[in-house]
């Protein structure tokens, strides 16, 4: 074979081999619909999805930490909610038996049901969230309450990540729920579990002085149950806050993704049509290039 001739089979090689490379190329992009599908397609745009890629993953992690903050706290509230709704049964009960109309077996009967508000106000400090106790703080795997009203929680104050350098806790420091401070016993004040032994006992020993004195301590503990109720509410306002937060994160950075890696579908489309037709036409150049003449069989 003539020098001439190999030239001319590598140039109609070379020719036909790019055309169908660019045409596999766009079909494979038009197929996947992804104008990114190896790094060599494009080295910058890969290297900046691997970082908006992690910035997702991080924001969809802190809306699933949200997500569990507020399932803790929603249980936190629902038992506060229900501890007030038992101090609020107490303090009738109280109101009523300090009535010169009932007499001792009255008050008798009626420390039954305050013995069992007792015993729901113990489940309602004990309770728990994903098999751990939402009020013991770090000792979330303690009970928060012995059976006669003991704390056995610490004051641990639970943090989690909700945003980028934003921590959040999530836990209610419960300690001054449930035990007098210094202060608080200075002024006459007890625990809450306390308070109901107190009424027990006015009801007891047919006591109206202790009785009264409890629908005192009773209102005491409502407006300390309310306060952290109150907190709760507040740091939902903030979770919520930070959840949307992270929510338009992650929107704005899958559309960024999308502007990198993905294809426009007509721009696709035309590419891909546009490469078959060259590839059609090289293919057919080619042949008639490659087809010997007369003149040169004969040389």
């Amino acid at each position: 074979m003539r020098v001439t001739d190999r030239q001319r089979y590598d140039i109609v090689g070379t020719r036909v081999e790019g055309a169908k490379g660019q045409n596999a190329k766009d079909l494979e992009t038009l197929s996947t619909l992804r104008r990114v599908n190896r790094v060599s397609d494009d080295p910058n745009g890969v290297a900046a999805g691997v970082n908006i890629k992690d910035r997702i993953a991080s924001n969809q992690q802190f809306q699933k930490n949200v997500e569990f903050s507020k399932g803790m706290l929603e249980r936190s509230e629902n038992a506060l909610g229900g501890m007030q709704d038992n101090l609020i049964r107490l303090k009738e009960l109280a109101i009523g038996m300090a009535n010169d109309t009932y007499d001792h077996s009255s008050r008798l009967a009626a420390s039954e049901e305050v013995q069992e508000i007792l015993k729901e106000l113990v489940q309602l400090g004990n309770t728990t969230f994903n098999n751990r106790y939402v009020f013991s703080g770090f000792r979330s795997g303690t009970a928060a309450l012995s059976l006669d009203g003991k704390f056995l929680g610490d004051d641990g104050a639970v943090m989690l990540q909700v945003g980028e350098n934003q921590f959040q806790q999530i836990n209610l420091q419960s300690r001054d729920l449930f035990e007098a401070s210094v202060d608080e016993r200075a002024a006459g004040h007890t625990n809450m579990l306390d308070t109901v032994e107190e009424l027990l006992a006015g009801l007891h020993n047919n006591s109206k002085d202790g009785i009264r004195f409890a629908i005192g301590e009773i209102d005491f503990q409502l407006d300390k149950a309310a306060t952290f109720q109150a907190k709760v509410g507040s740091v939902v306002t903030s979770l919520n806050g930070a959840t949307e937060r992270a929510g338009r994160s992650v929107d704005m950075d899958k559309t960024t993704l999308s502007s990198v890696f993905d294809a426009d579908i007509f721009e696709a489309s035309s590419d891909f049509r546009r490469s078959e037709a060259v590839l059609q036409s090289t293919l057919l150049a080619s042949t008639k290039l490659l087809q010997p003449s007369l003149l040169n069989f004969l040389q």
